[in-house]
């Protein structure tokens, strides 16, 4: 019985590692079929087909271990016993995001999701496979070369498409990048789609990569260099301001994390309270002479607010603010923010000549997102759970290199879902990440990443 209960296992460790680079390959990769206008809807069916895929085999598994006598199953009290901080915090984030469900405005969009696809099943498989991942994922270093390989791929594509070019079709016909939101809605770039949902991508993969070639041990992980240099040189090209400020602020808060000195530590991140407070001097008085996002935050920093900064988020932000208080404790339901604003942007289209109205179904703010849709105990269980992780990740990043990726990883994508929009397309990167994260920290020797 107890030989059985190993195999199987070692059957999960596998299965989660297939699982893992079916994401940052095949799916990252997968560009749908029917170019860029409906490729959201189809990474959703490729992410439930996958993180659905994961989980129900997982449990069938569990299942026929009891069934043929290898073992019982746990109780839900023992699975409980067993589960660290972060992973009870991620199961009380999705029991909260079920309760929203329950007593949402229109169940069935809550459910199922609107048209961002971040309904409570998509909400349920981020927090499965993360706790699956967390318990059963063993980072193998080939899977950091995988996911090397598959942004690089992703950007080669992107800086096609920024040269003008139209590969694989995705563009309507005869359009390319640059007719972005005046011959057809949107902007999108690689195989990932919308431009800032593709940079919230970059901001995991970024730290994931440069840390990997300070971390690793073997003349190996300079290759790692190349996707690096890729992934940076698109979002600078693109200059999406929310990954800009995701990658320098993750930078900035992991460098002290890296160092083993204890002494070091703390005079790095004096250093970068220092750099913050020069960095938001220099703003106040300088920004507005630099133009873009700096003059805005200048703007800001003065005492004027415009809604139009931040193209258009402090609007959004401003209006998604007033649904707060009407469900505080549970908000209007997963994915239902569209249902209840009346925000909007309208654009005049010359070609046809038309006023084009498009509406607001996002908060442009991850966490914002997640307190009007799903409640403030939902937004406090899901901060406590990375806040948790966190933790740990400070504590280990400096002895342990899976620690240190994996949480750097995290913390960029954090730090840009300030900025950014959560999507069945982007966010399998934080959970996966978070996943390995907290299995590192307890399962994971201080020697680093599994090599074989």
């Amino acid at each position: 019985m107890k030989r059985g209960a190993q195999e199987q296992t070692s059957l999960l460790e596998i299965i989660t590692t297939v699982y893992a680079a079916c994401m940052l390959s095949v799916f990252l990769l997968f560009p749908g079929l029917g170019g860029y206008a409906g490729i959201t809807a189809e990474k959703w069916r490729a992410f439930l087909l996958f993180s659905g895929g994961y989980v129900a085999l997982t449990a069938l598994l569990r299942l026929e271990l009891a069934l043929t006598g290898g073992g019982r199953l746990p109780s839900p009290a023992a699975v409980w016993r067993s589960m660290g901080v972060s992973q009870k915090l991620i199961a009380g984030f999705w029991a909260l995001s079920a309760v929203s469900t329950a007593l949402s405005v229109d169940k069935s969009v809550s459910f199922w999701g609107g048209p961002r696809y971040e309904g409570l099943l998509t909400i349920t498989l981020y927090c499965a496979a993360c706790l699956l991942v967390s318990r059963y994922g063993r980072p193998k270093r080939w899977l950091l070369w995988l996911f090397g390989v598959s942004m690089s791929l992703n950007c080669l594509l992107a800086f096609l498409q920024l040269a003008g070019y139209n590969p694989l079709g995705l563009y309507p016909q005869g359009m390319n990048y640059y007719d972005a939101n005046v011959l057809y809605a949107g902007e999108f770039l690689g195989t990932v789609g919308n431009a800032d949902i593709f940079s919230a991508v970059l901001c995991a993969a970024i730290p994931a990569f440069w840390i990997a070639a300070v971390k690793l041990p073997g003349r190996n992980r300079f290759f790692l260099l190349i996707p690096l240099a890729l992934c940076t040189a698109v979002l600078w090209k693109t200059f999406v301001a929310g990954g800009i400020v995701g990658v320098i602020g993750s930078a900035l808060l992991t460098v002290p994390v890296l160092l083993k000195d204890r002494r070091a530590r703390a005079a790095g991140f004096a250093a970068v309270l220092c750099v913050c407070v020069l960095g938001v001097a220099g703003i106040y008085a300088f920004g507005g002479q630099l133009g873009g996002f700096l003059y805005e935050a200048s703007e800001l920093l003065h005492g004027r607010w415009d809604d139009s900064f931040g193209s258009g988020r402090l609007y959004i932000w401003r209006k998604t603010a007033e649904l707060i208080p009407e469900r505080l404790l549970f908000g209007g339901g997963p994915d239902t923010l569209g249902l209840r604003t009346d925000a909007a942007f309208e654009r005049y289209d010359e070609t046809l000549g038309i006023l084009i109205r498009s509406s607001v179904d996002a908060a442009h703010n991850e966490y914002l997102n997640i307190l009007v849709n799903q409640g403030l105990p939902a937004l406090l269980a899901y901060l406590a759970a990375l806040l948790t992780a966190a933790a740990k990740w400070v504590r280990t990043a400096a002895e342990n290199p899976v620690s240190a990726i994996c949480g750097g990883a995290v913390l960029g994508y954090c730090v840009q879902a300030f900025f950014g929009i959560s999507s069945p397309i982007s966010a399998p990167c934080l959970w996966l990440a978070l996943g390995f994260l907290m299995n590192s920290v307890s399962h994971v020797s201080k020697e680093g990443v599994h090599d074989k």
